[in-house]
């Protein structure tokens, strides 16, 4: 009943296109025509959720919000809407309508689900979710949608700077900054959270995912010496802060893979010199490697090459 209502409201509502002995002024607000009032539509909009009518529920949403802008009810409708998109996997048309809710009241009786629903549609991009092609709920979802959910984070953490979904939001926003390879930020969003949630859970992530950012800065980019110190340095503040904790190991050997990185660096150039003959620069850079990094395997390639050097007089 409740569905053939709403079709005969949607045809009353505008004039049909073909129709030409209609004039525009002869066609009546849906205020002032006879038939449900605004809060029967909101009734009925409920309804629609409570039986999971999500299309439904939508329709008549946007018939309040269209009809009667000006009715309390109007307020608190974009919220529905919005959650009965993220029900319907209509992740981008759910922010919209939850950022439009957010925006009519200084004080929204639903601030947190909101809240904790665009939160649900940024994860939902960062682990890959696309968006719809002109937003439109009829096209393929093929769009990337991270750079969305770096915006929906930024979002979170400045309407709830305290709140542990704020420290959910910027582990989720390092990750993507990482991703994009802007480490730089990536690192300063999870010191951010470090600070703010010193004790947290996620802050002892965060000690982790930093040492692992300094990995993939070390792994892409050209090779800077001070990244080990910030490493070692990002280690120890781990240690001091989580003396058991079993992730700290896992730091540990992101450092170790570092320190491989630019021993095999050094040992590189070390045999470049030494094909060119010139064996005193060798020297120099296979005793760095022993010197700097005497736990990596390229320490014993090193030791076998001036063990070498050594047995054929070169020093």
């Amino acid at each position: 009943m409740r569905k053939k209502l709403l079709l005969a409201w949607l045809l009353l509502a505008a004039p049909f296109a073909g129709a030409q002995e209609i004039e525009p002024d002869q066609v009546l607000p849906l205020e002032e025509q006879e038939g449900p009032s605004v809060q029967e539509f909101y009734s009925y909009m409920q309804e629609a959720i409570d039986e999971a009518d999500w299309w439904a529920a939508i329709d008549f949403g946007q018939i309040v919000l269209y009809h009667f802008p000006d009715s309390p009810f109007g307020q608190e409708i974009p919220f529905f809407i919005g959650m009965a998109y993220l029900q319907l996997g209509q992740h981008e048309l759910a922010n919209e309508s939850l950022s439009e809710y957010l925006k009519k009241s200084t004080s929204p009786k639903h601030f947190e689900e909101a809240i904790d629903a665009k939160f649900a549609v940024a994860e939902f991009f960062r682990e890959g979710g696309k968006k719809r092609l002109f937003g439109s709920h009829k096209l393929p979802a093929v769009l990337p949608a991270k750079e969305d959910a770096l915006t929906i984070y930024d979002e979170i953490i400045a309407s709830m700077p305290h709140y542990e979904l704020a420290a959910k939001a910027m582990i989720g926003k390092a990750e993507i900054q990482a991703y994009y390879e802007d480490f730089r930020p990536s690192v300063e969003t999870l010191h951010l959270l470090i600070r703010r949630f010193p004790k947290h859970e996620l802050a002892a992530e965060s000690y982790l995912r930093i040492n692992q950012v300094y990995l993939s800065q070390a792994l892409t980019q050209q090779l800077d010496p001070d990244l080990l110190d910030l490493a070692e340095m990002n280690l120890r503040k781990f240690r001091l802060a989580f003396p058991r904790e079993p992730r700290v190991a896992l730091a540990e050997t992101a450092l170790a893979e570092m320190k491989e990185i630019f021993a095999q660096n050094l040992l590189e150039t070390g045999q470049f010199y030494k094909k060119r003959k010139q064996m005193d620069a060798a020297i120099i850079y296979f005793s760095k490697i022993v010197a700097k990094y005497p736990d990596s395997k390229s320490a014993l390639v090193a030791k076998e090459q001036l063990i070498e050097l050594q047995a054929t007089g070169h020093f």
